[in-house]
């Protein structure tokens, strides 16, 4: 396919569903002069069986200006609300860390803005709780910045990732608010193989890389927790525990009290933690605001 526009932009429309394509552009200028062809885009479109939920919000005060992670590197400006960017994906392994950066933009004075990523890594359509892989508390910071593992039992191929910021509280995945901006992108997940970190010791990777398989049910709450106690039922009230960062690293442990730990010097994140209860171990993430 080859197309001429004469400003900046092309809203790609007819291609098929779940298939790979490559985009390069060229530049003519008045003089009839062409340009060499830009570096190659490499983008695979979404599955045609699949419906997400709608979210969007105003942006008259404040919308998503850049989103950065992988191969993706969108400027977006402001898009009113809501921006399907679903033609742009980026590549990432199974068991890899994976970055993303977002970088809101203000019509006037910054405000303070909170952000959740979410990853459709079971390609069902919906936003779990578990598939939350990056959030940030309130902030009037020029970007929020953040990493995640890819789990090992993410579904391979194109997935959807929603990224949302919302003025002055953690929006949901299919919330439509007052002020802020929702941006959706292809994570295309690929087969690959946990690096761990340097850090980590053999059962520390897969605790936190297969938190999907873990044999002990437990329920903690609240989630995400303000206050700075976490409580839990389903577990011995001595448990011994471990919260390990998105990244794999290890950065508190110790035992349960009555079924209930302090996480008040945690920074604001998205945290996993690792119950060990006797013979049994589960794993939940939570996030502290």
């Amino acid at each position: 396919m080859k197309t001429t526009v004469t400003g900046t932009s092309l809203a790609v429309s007819g291609l098929s569903a779940s298939t790979a394509y490559n985009f390069n552009v060229t530049a003519k200028d008045a003089a009839g002069n062409v340009s060499s062809a830009s570096n190659i885009v490499n983008v695979t479109t979404l599955s045609a069986s699949i419906s997400y939920c709608n979210s969007s919000a105003s942006t008259a005060r404040e919308y998503i200006n850049r989103v950065q992670l992988g191969s993706i590197n969108n400027l977006s400006g402001n898009n009113n609300g809501y921006g399907n960017y679903t033609i742009q994906s980026t590549s990432l392994p199974t068991g890899s860390t994976a970055s993303i950066t977002i970088t809101p933009g203000w019509n006037g004075m910054s405000a303070n803005e909170a952000y959740c990523v979410w990853i459709d890594f079971n390609h069902d359509g919906n936003f779990g709780s578990n598939e939350l892989v990056f959030s940030k508390s309130k902030t009037k910071s020029s970007s929020v910045s953040g990493s995640f593992i890819i789990p090992s039992a993410a579904a391979a191929g194109a997935t959807r990732m929603r990224v949302s910021m919302k003025y002055n509280g953690f929006p949901t995945a299919c919330e439509m608010f007052t002020n802020g901006e929702v941006e959706d992108y292809t994570v295309n997940v690929t087969n690959g193989t946990l690096v761990k970190n340097a850090n980590e010791t053999d059962d520390d990777s897969v605790a936190v890389s297969k938190e999907e398989v873990s044999s002990l049910s437990f329920k903690l709450y609240p989630n995400p927790v303000k206050d700075g106690t976490l409580y839990f039922s389903g577990i011995e009230s001595n448990a011994s525990y471990k919260i390990f960062t998105l990244t794999g690293q290890q950065i508190a442990n110790g035992n349960t009290n009555n079924n209930t730990i302090n996480v008040e010097t945690l920074p604001s994140g998205i945290y996993i933690i690792k119950i060990s209860d006797n013979t049994t171990v589960g794993t939940k993430r939570f996030i502290k605001e």
